[in-house]
Formats: structure tokens, C-alpha cells, sequence
């Protein structure tokens, strides 16, 4: 006997929360635990964000940049 898991919808993936600090990402349904960004994505996380700010105060517009915590879809043949 094969156990089976309901796979996931990109809506159910935007919505789950398991009540870790845990990050995944869906592939082909199913969930994937992402690995911790190393100290380079870390600066790259925060130029961005500084950046995005500078040119917003630059416009005179009111946005902000948030950490980036946006599911995105991405094609990942073969995994």
C-alpha cells in the first residue's frame, strides 16, 4: 500500500502556514523546505530594498519595500 498526499494548489501554497518560521516552495504540488540564504543574498535582499526606497523618496511617492516574502511561480522540470 502507497500512502498519497493531496498536492497543493498555488492558491493553498500562498495560504499555508504550518507554524514554523519554515519557508517552501511548491513544486509540482508538493511543499519543499527552502535552505537559508547565505550573507550574499542577504545583501542583495537589503541593496534592493534600498534602492527601491531611494527611488521612491527620489519620485516623491509614498511606497515602501517589505522583505521579500512574495510566492512567486517558477517552472522546475525534472524535481
Amino acid at each position: 500500500m502507497t500512502a498519497t498526499t493531496k498536492k497543493l494548489t498555488f492558491a493553498e501554497y500562498l495560504k499555508y502556514n504550518d507554524g514554523t518560521d519554515t519557508q517552501y516552495e511548491l513544486v509540482d504540488g508538493e511543499l519543499i523546505p527552502m535552505s537559508l540564504g547565505t550573507l550574499m543574498h542577504s545583501g542583495i535582499s537589503k541593496f534592493l530594498e534600498r534602492s527601491f526606497d531611494d527611488e521612491s523618496a527620489f519620485r516623491g511617492k509614498n511606497w515602501t519595500a517589505q522583505k521579500f516574502s512574495v510566492g512567486v511561480r517558477s517552472p522546475r522540470g525534472g524535481r
